[in-house]
């Protein structure tokens, strides 16, 4: 646990005040940079196309539709890979402009390379996507790569999407984005979905609940943070550069539902057995399978 505590310390550092955040997301940036405009990881790929087939199993995406990607980080990855097989008109949502366009470009040409393996779409749709990743392909600036793919770039330091108007979208959609938003800040969150999105329409998120520190500390149990309870985690672990708000799937069943969506699916995709770690007392509640589970998929409707 050596090497958890560290990293722990480290990003607690990080989170001091501005000036050692923007030096964080600096580095970061430089080093995320130069990995992305190489290549991809290819783990991006696999995941994207199965939370779009996630949503098209359940009808929740159609031509035509006005969709959303909430924490479209550094290559819009997610809106890219929906957008190259759909005709959407799509806003990509961040809390902070950590855009990338070699990167982009660099997923443009990767996804465009692998679409003849990405076969369940058929060959219209296959297509028509290589004419839309060829000239994307070509763009010099976000801004021309927005123009031919119908993307609105927004940006709210404060997370508020209150700038859209009622019943203005089809489909929103995110994936490992969930588990890093505030826990004051996901009610607001969730009213102001059900506040946008059109009855009918549909919020679709991978959450991803395992402990982040595990990222760096390969030997950790992957729910390692259900040993500590708030006040053990809010003194020695938690930080603002890597936050985390240890939801559980249940927790984020609840949130929607609380807040007037209809739940249409939910998948768990990756377990940790957790029957070997002691568990803290905030969580002695929660059913085993809710604290095995490190990476999930949800899909709520608004009714109507």
């Amino acid at each position: 646990m050596l090497t958890y505590r560290a990293t722990a310390l480290a990003l607690k550092a990080f989170s001091l005040n501005a000036t050692t955040k923007a030096a964080y997301r600096q580095i970061g940036n430089i080093i995320g940079g130069k990995r992305r405009a190489r290549a991809p990881q290819s783990h991006y790929l696999s995941r994207a196309d199965r939370n779009l087939a996630f949503i098209e199993q359940h009808g929740g995406i159609r031509d035509g539709m006005k969709v959303l990607e909430l924490g479209t980080g550094w290559v819009h990855w997610e809106a890219l890979f929906l957008r190259s097989f759909y005709e959407v008109e799509a806003r990509v949502f961040d809390v902070w402009d950590n855009r990338q366009f070699e990167g982009f470009l660099t997923h443009v040409r990767t996804l465009k390379t692998a679409l003849p393996s990405l076969t369940d779409r058929g060959p219209e749709r296959r297509a028509r996507a290589e004419d839309l990743l060829g000239r994307v392909a070509q763009c010099r600036s976000f801004e021309e790569a927005y123009a031919i793919l119908g993307f609105t770039y927004m940006l709210s330091p404060d997370g508020s999407i209150d700038a859209l108007a009622d019943d203005s979208l089809d489909l929103v959609f995110s994936s490992d984005v969930m588990e890093h938003i505030p826990d004051e800040s996901l009610p607001v969150l969730a009213r102001s979905l059900a506040r946008v999105v059109r009855p009918g329409g549909m919020v679709a998120q991978q959450i991803v609940p395992r402990d982040h520190l595990c990222i760096y500390a390969k030997k950790a149990h992957g729910k390692s943070y259900l040993q500590y309870s708030d006040s053990e985690w809010a003194r020695w672990f938690e930080n603002d550069v890597q936050y985390q708000n240890r939801w559980q799937q249940s927790d984020f069943r609840e949130l929607f539902k609380r807040s007037g969506f209809e739940i249409v699916s939910e998948v768990i995709v990756n377990r940790d057995d957790t029957s070997g770690i002691k568990i803290a007392d905030r969580w002695s509640a929660y059913p085993r399978e809710d604290l095995d589970a490190t990476v999930t998929r949800m899909l709520v409707r608004v009714p109507g």
